[in-house]
């Protein structure tokens, strides 16, 4: 398969997979779930990620036409939004973790800390924040001769500073430090249910153990998986821009053609493995926990649901009223008084 191919794989699933993840969540309601307000916001960035940067990456080796190089806004701005994504989607799974490390070791005060006004206030200081890290690319990056018509580095200046000193910052920013936060915060998060579960065991049931086992585990499953993913998709390109900055000049100098496809070629593999970060959560989410799969169950089937209803009642009005405009009238309103309780009652079993 042609990495064409994937990157378009990626980028329908991980388009399809976020776009069910913000409908789970709008249904279940994320103004009261801080955590779910993390996650949805977390879907959108990760379609913002895709459309940005994936879809580029098909055009480009699809049609040989870089979207960048169209317009010299374009350009910026593109580079802006897609950095700026990309860490800012690293920075909500760290607040994600840390949303949950409260939630296990303050369980009486959490309501009282993370509330959603917080939540929202965290999100919005938290892009202004990474927008400044990643401003520099107004003015250090365009089209004009310097760069002979491609996007990129408009000084000898700015090139230096883009290529040996943004590329560690967006190492950081991306990468480094939120898995470091993430780590430890998992390494507590654990040792916590750990604790909870050993104290648990001579107050409890058996049953009861055995569920609240079950709950544990799936819970540290869902953040070891994300966590060292994170890693393993995040990580390789990080280091790839730092190596490329480097390599690159002296392949290019001496004439080396094969290890600048070599170059080229690990880079294409570690572009696709990191957007591959962006595609996953919502399976990651179905695979691992059992709640959220019942609820995308109950999105997905509630038309069904309705319409099952709805043949109901119209067979039965048929053979107890006469076809006129009134009983359709009523028909009508009976149909979406089911259609709101079908539905409604349904996420509220769930939630609950």
């Amino acid at each position: 398969m042609a990495m064409e191919d994937i990157s378009v794989v990626f980028l329908v699933f991980g388009l399809t997979g976020n776009l069910l993840t913000v409908l789970v969540f709008r249904k279940i309601g994320v103004s009261k779930r801080p955590t779910l307000f993390f996650l949805f916001v977390l879907a959108i960035t990760d379609s913002v990620v895709l459309v940005t940067g994936l879809s580029r990456y098909w055009i480009l080796n699809t049609f040989d036409l870089d979207i960048r190089t169209l317009s010299d806004p374009g350009c910026k701005i593109n580079l802006f939004v897609i950095y700026l994504s990309m860490q800012y989607s690293s920075w909500i799974l760290v607040f994600v973790c840390i949303e949950r490390v409260i939630k296990t070791h303050f369980p009486l005060q959490f309501i009282r800390i993370v509330t959603y006004r917080r939540v929202y206030v965290s999100l919005i200081i938290l892009f202004f924040v990474l927008s400044g890290v990643d401003l520099h690319f107004f003015w250090t990056n365009g089209i004009d001769n310097f760069t002979n018509g491609g996007c990129g580095s408009l000084t000898t200046k700015d090139k230096a500073f883009d290529e040996f000193v943004f590329v560690y910052i967006d190492f950081t920013f991306l990468s480094a430090v939120p898995f470091v936060i993430m780590f430890i915060c998992n390494v507590l998060l654990v040792r916590t249910l750990n604790r909870i579960q050993r104290g648990r065991a001579s107050m409890m049931h058996n049953v009861m153990i055995r569920r609240t086992q079950r709950v544990s585990v799936k819970l540290t499953k869902m953040l070891l998986v994300n966590t060292f993913y994170f890693l393993v998709a995040t990580f390789p390109v990080s280091v790839y821009f730092i190596v490329d900055s480097y390599r690159r000049r002296e392949y290019e100098a001496d004439g080396n053609e094969h290890s600048t496809a070599i170059l080229d070629l690990v880079g294409t593999i570690t572009y696709l493995i990191q957007y591959s970060n962006y595609s996953v959560n919502f399976y990651l989410y179905s695979m691992v926990n059992d709640k959220f799969w019942n609820k995308l169950k109950i999105v997905c089937g509630c038309y069904k649901g309705i319409k099952r209803q709805f043949v109901a009642i119209y067979t039965t009005n048929s053979q107890t009223t006469t076809p006129n405009s009134s009983s359709r009238t009523t028909a009508t309103k009976a149909d979406a008084d089911v259609n709101a309780d079908f539905c409604s009652t349904g996420f509220e079993t769930q939630a609950s």
